[in-house]
């Protein structure tokens, strides 16, 4: 399955005493890419929480940082999500320099399926589900350039 992309730029504030981005901040990207993912896909990630009054937690986070990223540099994020069950999700995410397609970061997120009321267990509603079954013809519309990566 292809990715949904978007694009940013990596400022000043975002990198360390090293000069390259401080590794908190790929997580902040992962996360980026999954708010665009679902505003892209028709509803913004607020909304069905708050429609449906349930939260999204992160469970377990995996990252492997392959090369720096530097301010200047123009990367790309892309995100890939499956259904594992009833009441996860696991976010598939690569960090990529725009111009060469260099691999910057890979990993994944896990996201767990909560009632905001007593914070226990629930299946992710089948709005959610519905709403990422269009993620891989977005990602292939995207890739035909029919669909233009988001900037954030």
């Amino acid at each position: 399955m292809a990715h949904f992309q978007i694009r940013k730029k990596v400022h000043w504030s975002d990198t360390d005493a090293a000069g390259v981005a401080w590794f908190p901040n790929f997580l902040g990207w992962f996360e980026d890419a999954e708010e665009e993912l679902f505003a892209s896909l028709g509803q913004p990630r607020q909304a069905l929480l708050d429609r449906h009054r349930f939260g999204m937690p992160r469970v377990e986070v995996n990252a492997k940082f392959r090369a720096p990223a530097r301010a200047g540099q123009l990367v790309r994020i892309g995100i890939e999500t499956t259904v594992e069950n009833p009441r996860r999700l696991r976010h598939q995410f690569e960090i990529r320099d725009d111009n060469s397609d260099q691999l910057l970061a890979e990993g994944y997120v896990r996201v767990g399926s909560v009632s905001m009321d007593t914070f226990t267990p629930r299946d992710l509603p089948h709005d959610v589900i519905q709403i990422l079954s269009g993620l891989p013809d977005l990602a292939e519309r995207q890739a035909r350039g029919e669909v233009e990566l988001p900037w954030t």
